[in-house]
């Protein structure tokens, strides 16, 4: 259990959340309602400002940021699945959709692991 490793989750999922200049505070408050977080622990987090961490609040980054992950997967295989669906029997599409269901597998044990 790091702060540092809490605040790198942090800055990705507020990274990936904002749609542009200014919309970091939004991103935040989106994310913190998702994911039962406060705004001021996420933005002391992303500022790297916390010294200290929870071990309930690390644990409740690291399960939002597996869920971030979790999302990010199931775009992924919707957009190759449509594509597959578009250009049929491309193999490199078809690898490519392997490796990301072993992604998947992945991530789904690491839940598993935090209770998740």
């Amino acid at each position: 259990m790091s702060t540092a490793v809490a605040s790198e989750y942090v800055r990705k999922m507020v990274e990936r959340e904002t749609s542009g200049n200014g919309d970091v505070e939004n991103a935040v408050r989106r994310l913190a309602r998702k994911h039962g977080l406060s705004f001021w622990q996420i933005m002391h987090l992303r500022a790297g400002r916390a010294k200290t961490i929870t071990v309930e609040a690390f644990t409740s980054i690291r399960r939002a940021y597996l869920d971030y992950c979790e999302a990010e997967i199931r775009a992924l295989q919707r957009e190759i699945q449509q594509d597959r669906d578009r250009y049929e029997d491309n193999h490199d599409l078809q690898d490519l959709g392997n490796e990301v269901q072993a992604l998947a597998e992945k991530l789904r044990l690491a839940k598993e692991r935090i209770g998740a």
